[in-house]
């Protein structure tokens, strides 16, 4: 009998106006560099997705297997095989804000006394920091977006510290995304917030050098996976996904990664998310011998490297999560205006609330709101639209200073009342 050699065809043509959630876009009739789509490839997620592709193609190209597969994967990586949890917009992040960045601090200072122990005297206790971690899952519950702005605040001369507690937030807010429970949260911080506490045992030079290290410096500085795992495992109470999140963060999904290179399979739920929000948070902070990459950079780093170094189904899941407009991030309107990004719903991730800063010629102005959603549905004849995602600090403007005067004055939150009038002017 003659085997059937016939193979499914693997992409069709779609008119735009004919696109579903769900399906996977593979090519474009235009060149992608045309366009403003981040990733040479997705698959539709929401509305807004649908939109901007049909207001920029009249026609892509769908992969009909992608397509088939995309919402039975997406599942395969996260705990357990269960309905995931649905979480709702508590309250707004205007409001959440100041409580979240009190719950910051008080979490950064414990992580600076836990490093510091581990430094002196090789082994941490972690009661405080866990009441700390319910505290930021609160937050987080309530409106992810807060707790996620305040992780762009970065202090070059604070890295360690506030690294681990900006990857056990960034953990949270991802295990949120995916729907896990609240006690898989919790545990998503803790491996967030200790996974690099054995750099308090490398060489402190080499751990603090203002340059980039040499190959016998990186071999040693790859040690502080094998430190950490010893100064976590003297702590009985904490669970052995904490341990090998500290241990395994820097493994691979190609198994090339240290400290024995473990393959894909081997690594749990808790490592793969750590190791995704670690690399993201390392490569948008600013180090002694680098500059910090723009949001938007980071995530296509992530997607590039997504099946050989990340987990491919959660990074797309942590593209979701973070936006490609996140809160705090600075923007360049088209109009030349600059502003900074201050929430952005699910399912308008294109359209958010900008709080601008700068006037056309990049002046101080009086700082006001436009809601790029509610100027799009309004149907304004010359609406808003984001240009381009700035560097922090671009044109002199301290996130820090700028979330801090609105937490003072209490500004952040009229802002927001005025949003809607002065979008329909």
């Amino acid at each position: 009998m003659k085997k059937n050699t016939t193979r499914i065809r693997e992409t069709i043509k779609v008119p735009t106006d004919q696109l579903k959630l769900g399906m996977h876009v593979s090519r474009l009739d235009r060149p992608w560099l045309d366009t403003p789509f981040l990733f040479q490839g997705f698959s539709v997620h929401d509305v807004d997705d649908l939109t901007a592709l049909k207001n920029i193609c009249e026609y892509v190209y769908i992969d009909v297997l992608k397509t088939g597969r995309v919402n039975s994967a997406a599942r395969s990586a996260l705990v357990g095989q269960g309905k995931p949890k649905h979480y709702e917009i508590v309250t707004p992040v205007e409001k959440e804000i100041k409580e979240a960045s009190q719950h910051y601090k008080k979490s950064f200072s414990e992580v600076e006394r836990l490093l510091d122990t581990a430094y002196a005297d090789g082994r941490i206790d972690t009661d405080e920091i866990r009441r700390h971690i319910k505290d930021c899952v609160d937050s987080i519950e309530r409106n992810p977006s807060a707790m996620m702005w305040l992780t762009r605040i970065k202090n070059v001369d604070k890295y360690t510290a506030e690294h681990c507690l900006n990857v056990g937030i960034l953990a949270i807010a991802l295990g949120r995304h995916v729907g896990v429970g609240r006690k898989h949260m919790e545990l998503l911080g803790l491996c967030g917030m200790l996974h690099d506490v054995g750099k308090m045992k490398v060489d402190q030079a080499i751990l603090n050098k203002p340059d980039r290290l040499t190959r016998e410096e990186f071999e040693h500085m790859k040690l502080h996976v094998v430190y950490g795992r010893e100064i976590l495992v003297q702590d009985s109470t904490l669970p052995n996904e904490v341990i090998g999140a500290a241990y395994n963060h820097h493994e691979r999904q190609d198994g090339k990664g240290y400290p024995t290179g473990m393959d894909a399979a081997a690594l749990n739920f808790y490592t793969k998310v750590v190791t995704i929000v670690d690399a993201y948070d390392a490569i948008t902070s600013q180090r002694c011998y680098s500059k910090g990459n723009t949001s938007a950079t980071a995530l296509k780093i992530l997607y590039e490297n997504s099946g050989t170094q990340f987990d491919p189904r959660l990074v797309v899941k942590f593209i979701e999560c973070i936006g490609i407009y996140p809160p705090g991030a600075l923007v360049e309107m088209s109009s030349g205006e600059v502003g900074v990004v201050l929430s952005v719903e699910p399912e308008n991730r294109l359209l958010p609330k900008v709080a601008l800063l700068l006037d056309a010629d990049k002046q101080p102005v009086a700082q006001r709101v436009v809601d790029l959603k509610l100027e799009r549905d309004k149907g304004l004849e010359n609406p808003h639209r984001i240009k381009t995602v700035l560097m922090d600090g671009s044109y002199g403007i301290d996130l820090a200073e700028f979330t801090q005067h609105n937490i003072n004055m209490g500004e952040a939150a009229g802002f927001m009342a005025d949003c809607s009038q002065d979008s329909a002017e």
